[in-house]
This record gives C-alpha cells, sequence and structure tokens, in this order.
C-alpha cells in the first residue's frame, strides 16, 4: 500500500510529539489533541506556521519548508472558516485558485465532488444559510476541489449535524485514483471511534 503521508519526529508545538507515522493513501488517522493544540498542529502540518523540528514528506516529496500551495494537502479548518459574502460555489471555487493544477481537471473533479457530497442545492446559497453539516461538507469540498494527496482536517467538536467522516472520506478521490490520505485533529470520542490508527499528541502513540 503506497504511504502519501510520514510524519518523522515530529514536533509541530511546544508539548507535543515527536511524532512518527505513516498515513496510507485511502487511509484515516488521528492526531488526539485538545482543541488549541490540535487547531495549531494542523496549522503546521498544512504550511502556515512552522514546526519546532521534525519532518513533514508527502509522498517522497520533503514538504517542510514548502508553501501552503506546494504541499498538495488540502486543509479543513476548525468550523470550516467558510468566506461569509461567498456563495457555497464560490467558496469551492476559491479553494481551486489557491492551488497550481490542470484548470480543467480541477473544474470537472469540484464538480463531481459536489454531487458526491450532496451540496449541488446549496451552490446558490450564502453559508450562514446552510446547517452546520453542510458548512462542513462545503468546506470538505473546497479542499477536495484541488485534488490533494493529503487532507487535513481540523474537527475539534465532531460533526455537528450528525455524520460520520468515514461515509465522506470516499466521495473525496476519484474512483481510480489511490484514495485521499487524511490526518485528522480532534478529541472527539464520536470522531476517534471511526478511526483505528490514532496518536495521542500529549502522550504515546495509540492503535485500535
Amino acid at each position: 500500500m503506497r504511504v502519501t503521508l510520514r510524519l518523522r519526529a515530529l514536533v509541530a508545538v511546544p508539548g507535543t510529539g515527536p511524532v512518527t507515522l505513516d498515513v496510507p493513501a485511502g487511509r484515516m488517522a488521528a492526531l488526539v489533541a485538545p482543541p488549541r493544540i490540535g487547531t495549531a498542529v494542523a496549522r503546521v502540518l498544512v504550511g502556515l506556521a512552522p514546526p519546532r523540528s521534525g519532518r513533514i514528506l508527502v509522498g517522497e516529496r520533503d514538504v517542510t519548508d514548502l508553501p501552503p500551495p506546494r504541499r498538495q494537502m488540502g486543509y479543513v479548518p476548525a468550523g470550516g472558516a467558510l468566506l461569509p459574502q461567498l456563495t457555497v460555489r464560490r467558496n469551492i471555487e476559491y479553494g481551486q485558485r489557491k492551488r497550481e493544477r490542470v484548470r480543467e481537471m480541477a473544474d470537472d473533479w469540484a464538480a463531481t465532488v459536489v454531487e458526491r457530497l450532496e451540496l449541488t442545492p446549496t451552490l446558490a446559497l450564502l453559508p450562514h444559510l446552510l446547517s452546520d453539516a453542510q458548512r462542513f461538507r462545503v468546506a470538505l469540498a473546497r479542499a477536495a476541489a484541488c485534488l490533494p494527496e493529503v487532507l487535513v482536517v481540523d474537527l475539534p467538536s465532531g460533526m455537528a449535524g450528525g455524520g460520520r467522516l468515514a461515509d465522506l472520506v470516499p466521495r473525496l478521490s476519484p474512483p481510480d485514483a489511490p484514495g485521499v490520505a487524511v490526518l485528522v485533529c480532534t478529541a472527539d470520542p464520536a470522531t476517534l471511534d471511526e478511526i483505528p490508527e490514532q496518536v495521542d499528541l500529549l502522550g504515546e502513540a495509540v492503535g485500535r
């Protein structure tokens, strides 16, 4: 099985790690931490802040020092962080503009993700008109629209409005692709019940 995301002795923020973890394509793993720490670690993983030490690899590429657009990572911030003045369609398109991808492929794939996540009826709506669960799906679609190899999800309080992350993740990759490697930063018990591979950022690695 192809390993997509590798963390090597990563200390993302003071008081955590070092974490060594492999996440294969099409699989999920969780970094278990309180919300504030989970958010800080997620920002390090996607390149919005530097780590204290260690390395982050995507496939065979060391992306530790690369800016976010060159990491081939999608990011779902806590709460989704949708732009309130933009419609659902434009929020998803905004994610595409932030990546270096072939435009025609990205457009076709974005339309597919919208359909798979059942967002077509919401495309003309502003975020405040959506349910919490719909906003989360829009944030997933925005992150997946650029065909990332890795998806980092900051999920401090679970999926508001119900649903299972494990049911949504398979919809985020083309059927002929190996799948996206998903790393979830969370302490939510319901979410952790879905994810066998876990690392406690304040303690020891655990697997279930």
